[in-house]
């Protein structure tokens, strides 16, 4: 009779202790991120408002950033790639990545296939002139630069 009571008393404790564990090993919460982020806007920078071009693979691409929406428009086909108006990852959600000078359009991602891999707006010097560039970074930090005006020529790392 003991044996029994004590098997009756021990098994929902082990369960309860498998429980325990078991949620404290669960992936993290839809909350975090996959940048840790400031505060986040649902609107582009004005600054970064307009039309970014940069050349990819022999042709023109050209980034559109308005006011609620980030577009691209390659080889004559247009596809966006953040709205204010959409859910999830691909909800345009800007905020400055902590402990960096670059920006995620993307705020929302969890994964790092989700994320966009920050922007930032810097100069670079081309022919001796110093000329204002939006740096789209990718998530092994190499970048491309786009431009203000058409450009004929690769600027990536």
């Amino acid at each position: 009779m003991k044996v029994k009571f004590f098997k009756l008393l021990i098994l929902p404790l082990i369960g309860l202790a498998f429980g325990v564990i078991q949620a404290t090993m669960t992936t993290p919460s839809a909350s975090a991120a996959y940048f840790k982020v400031g505060e986040i806007h649902s609107t582009t920078p004005s600054a970064w408002r307009g039309n970014w071009y940069s050349y990819v693979n022999g042709h023109i691409c050209v980034t559109h950033i308005n006011k609620y929406s980030v577009t691209q428009t390659y080889k004559g086909n247009t596809h966006s790639l953040f709205r204010s108006n959409w859910k999830g990852y691909k909800k345009l959600a800007v905020a400055k990545i902590k402990h960096s000078t670059k920006y995620t359009f993307n705020a929302l991602a969890q994964k790092a296939y989700q994320s966009d891999g920050g922007w930032k707006t810097t100069s670079r010097t081309i022919n001796h002139q110093r000329v204002k560039v939006l740096r789209d970074y990718n998530t092994s930090n190499g970048y491309v630069d786009l431009f203000r005006a058409p450009v004929y020529k690769t600027y990536a790392k």
